[in-house]
């Protein structure tokens, strides 16, 4: 028995609103799963980024490191030429005033100038001159003077003298 004169049509499983709905969901859900996997590979990519940096600020720092070192010992190094220097430029004082207390009547064959003292060799015509003329200044700038004389053949006196202990040599600059 029929009730009904058409045949049935067959109805759809979703009409044409629940299709849009379920559309415009699966969009969503596409844009949010879309979303977070860019926010996750963004966070990988940074943290890769965030190792590499701290990798790149130990090496900067390493090479910090290394050129301070460098400086440190370029300043020593700059220090100790000065001090050379410094020293060089006494030194040759000294040994211009040494020359010069040596009267014209004395002539030096031998000088030896060390941190101990000064050793002189020389020739002079009398102990007098020798002992009025050098040997007064040698006693001026040095605490022990010992004088050996030999005699020579023409009057004259070989002389080697030893001076020790200078008074300036307590206040050395130390190295």
């Amino acid at each position: 028995m029929r009730y009904s004169f058409i045949h049935p049509k067959p109805k759809k499983r979703l009409d044409q609103e629940s299709r849009i709905l379920a559309i415009f969901l699966l969009i969503t859900l596409l844009l949010v799963l879309g979303f977070s996997a860019f926010v996750y590979l963004k966070k990988r990519s940074m943290a890769e980024e965030i190792v590499s940096m701290k990798e790149q600020t130990r090496m900067l720092k390493k090479k910090s490191e290394r050129f301070k070192n460098e400086i440190a010992r370029i300043e020593r190094i700059a220090q100790k030429y000065e001090m050379i220097n410094t020293n060089n430029t006494l030194l040759k004082e000294s040994i211009q005033n040494l020359f010069d207390l040596v009267p014209d009547q004395i002539t030096l064959t031998k000088a030896i100038l060390d941190r101990e003292g000064l050793v002189l060799y020389g020739v002079t015509p009398s102990k007098d001159v020798y002992n009025y003329l050098l040997l007064a200044p040698l006693k001026s700038v040095f605490q022990r003077n010992v004088t050996t004389f030999y005699p020579l053949e023409n009057g004259w006196w070989r002389f080697v003298s030893v001076n020790e202990g200078s008074i300036e040599a307590g206040s050395e600059v130390e190295e």
